[in-house]
């Protein structure tokens, strides 16, 4: 739709108001007969939002609109603004900022006169501010030279201080809504608009010596001045940018990965996160040598560069529906229960992911006695794929043959991973050789326990730095759990007393003990027995003929299912060194884990709850878990109940 000719101000407005009464006065001074007001309170928690309508009443000739909205930022704040816009031309004004006399005027007339699609002029910080005096000066318009490349390389820009066609800013799509900070991706929407599509041809910039506006030196929390801020979204907007015009020549792509990468180095040796020892070190000489010019590469390293800055604001995509492998070796039950957290967070991470889960090495627990939970996660599971183990399989194709965004290599065999490799995708992640052949590198995520290591390592994918994991459906027992409730109310503790191996077996007489005090408290033993702890029930159940042994009692056939359905209803577990504490950790509960000589912070259960593991060798330093005082694990449960 055409729009009148006349100008619109756009203004966005977070807990300004020390300010807004001035800015707004300002704009008051400027606006002439063909104009509107446009004012976006974009979340303000303070008075300004009162100040606005105060102003408004006191000038009700004013044509005005106010849109009240949560906090989102000056990006898709101006991008809500837009809707609403009747004139031929923009001036953008920031809510802390003071127009300079009669200048939208001039700034008007020299882009009909120059026919600009985007007009610049200076922008003066001044502690001072209100009192700033504008100098008088005047200085005609003239066209920006090369203004892609100085915008693209130098992340030139501003907001307050530019004045846009309408046609201009909903051309290049408004401002990119995935960075927070307005003032770099708007310029380079339009400087760089032509390299979209080979017959498009450049907007007229055009500069002025004159000072636009004068702006307060000094704001507490103000989003400018927040460096990791500004640093981050020049970053994100310049990929974000290559990613939507294809023809950006190939030597300011290099130049551009060039000062990312370096930018990336330095902000991280300056924080003192990195060292001249690291992966981080080692891309920064690189980007002298070589440049690889992968724009999803890249924007990951932008990501975990400032994911962990307190005051910064991120937007994230997860809507995008991407297409991941996931090699995993050896996937029986307790290889599969290990890797449960960290496919469970990817899910988190890309929910509309495809994901496929290739097992290497025989069949996949996954596929048969956890299908149940893994059909929720998992779209295609390839078991008994037979690849990634042999020297061979360097020179054979490697199946699935297609292109996938991301690959993820669970294991740390160099053989393995040069095999996965093969496989042709956008972003490789391994742990292998200390993340040597990932693309992703990784100084943080160095993790004894083998669960929290690989969801540290899908944490690479996103800003988040952590995920809460959502409780995974098994919709078809919900006859069972309300039966099961009925029968058992009141508080219970899961206990897996059981093990495969002897050695991984507290003493059934212990687990006695612990129940009793446990029904002290109130608490109602709920014993898991497998089909190796057949001997061990009618001793409990002769013990506590009250207690509840669900796999002996409430189903069929027992399945690794059952357990973790019945364990969800109870307040927390205990559990020997066996896979029935990974699925009591699967089930979301809190666990004490007892250990005998297996590596406890290896192999420990992992989920989200304040868990507690008991090591035998920290008695003695003696790798007999019947060495365990019963008293250490009932200060274990008083800790979990306090």
């Amino acid at each position: 739709m055409v729009k009148k000719k006349g100008i619109s101000f756009i203004v966005t407005v977070f807990n300004k108001e020390k300010f807004i009464h001035h800015t707004l006065k300002s704009i008051y001074e400027n606006l002439e007969k063909n104009s509107e007001l446009i004012i976006v309170n974009d979340g303000s928690t303070d008075n300004s939002l009162s100040i606005i309508n105060e102003f408004l009443k006191t000038n009700p000739n004013v044509n005005s609109k106010i849109i009240n909205q949560e906090n989102t930022g000056p990006s898709r704040a101006i991008n809500k603004a837009l809707k609403y816009v009747k004139y031929s031309h923009i001036k953008m004004v920031d809510g802390d900022d003071i127009l300079a006399p009669n200048i939208t005027a001039f700034m008007f007339s020299e882009m009909i006169r120059l026919n600009l699609d985007l007009l610049y002029g200076h922008w003066v910080w001044d502690e001072n501010h209100f009192n700033y005096k504008f100098n008088k000066e005047y200085s005609s318009a003239f066209y920006f030279q090369n203004p892609f490349k100085k915008i693209f390389l130098s992340g030139w820009g501003g907001f307050s201080n530019l004045m846009i066609k309408t046609s201009t800013i909903e051309e290049v799509g408004g401002c990119d809504e995935n960075v927070f900070i307005q003032d770099y991706s708007l310029p380079l929407r339009v400087a760089g608009y032509h390299y979209k599509n080979k017959n498009l041809k450049p907007f007229n910039i055009g500069l002025t010596k004159r000072t636009i506006c004068v702006a307060p030196e000094f704001i507490e929390n103000r989003i400018i001045t927040n460096n990791a801020q500004t640093l981050h979204d020049l970053s994100i907007a310049s990929i974000n940018f290559l990613n939507n015009h294809n023809n950006v020549p190939t030597h300011f792509k290099k130049e551009l990965f060039k000062k990312i990468i370096r930018r990336c180095w330095k902000w991280k040796k300056k924080n003192k996160v990195t060292s001249y020892f690291s992966w981080d070190f080692y891309n920064f000489i690189k980007s002298y040598i070589y440049i690889y010019e992968n724009l999803d590469v890249l924007k990951l390293e932008v990501i975990n560069t400032w994911k962990n800055e307190k005051k910064i604001r991120v937007f994230e995509d997860n809507e995008k529906t991407l297409d991941i492998l996931v090699y995993v070796g050896l996937d029986l039950l307790g290889d599969a229960l290990i890797k449960l957290p960290f496919i469970r967070n990817l899910k988190i991470i890309f929910p509309k992911s495809n994901i496929t889960w290739l097992a290497g090495k025989g069949a996949s627990t996954l596929n048969s006695s956890l299908k149940v939970i893994s059909k929720s996660l998992i779209d295609k599971i390839i078991d008994n794929a037979n690849v990634g183990s042999k020297f061979t399989d360097l020179f054979k194709k490697i199946l699935p043959e297609k292109d996938y965004d991301i690959v993820i290599d669970t294991q740390k065999r160099v053989l393995t991973t040069l095999v996965i490799k093969k496989i042709k995708t956008k972003v490789f992640i391994s742990p292998s050789a200390g993340y040597f052949f990932s693309d992703v590198k990784s100084n943080t995520c160095k993790e004894e326990n083998l669960a929290k290591e690989l969801v540290k390592m899908s944490l690479l994918l996103t800003y988040k730095k952590e995920t809460k994991l959502k409780q995974i459906p098994i919709n078809k027992y919900k006859k069972k759990i309300h039966d099961f409730l009925v029968k058992y109310p009141g508080k219970k503790v899961a206990i897996c007393p059981g093990a495969s191996i002897s050695w991984k077996r507290w003493s059934v007489e212990k687990f006695i003990e612990v129940s009793e005090f446990l029904i002290q408290k109130k608490f109602l033993p709920v014993f898991f027995l497998g089909p190796n702890e057949k001997d061990y029930f009618p001793i409990l159940k002769k013990k506590f003929p009250f207690a509840s042994f669900p796999l002996q009692t409430e189903v069929k056939k027992i399945s690794p299912i059952h357990t973790i359905l019945f364990a969800r209803l109870c307040d927390f577990g205990i559990s020997n060194d066996t896979g029935c504490g990974h699925l009591l950790a699967t089930a979301d509960i809190p666990i004490i884990s007892l250990f005998g000589r297996t590596n406890s912070k290896k192999f420990a259960p992992y989920n989200l709850q304040e868990n507690i593991v008991i090591s035998s060798r920290n008695y003695s330093n003696s790798s007999d878990i019947k060495m365990i005082p019963v008293k250490s694990v009932i200060t274990a449960i008083q800790n979990i109940i306090k």
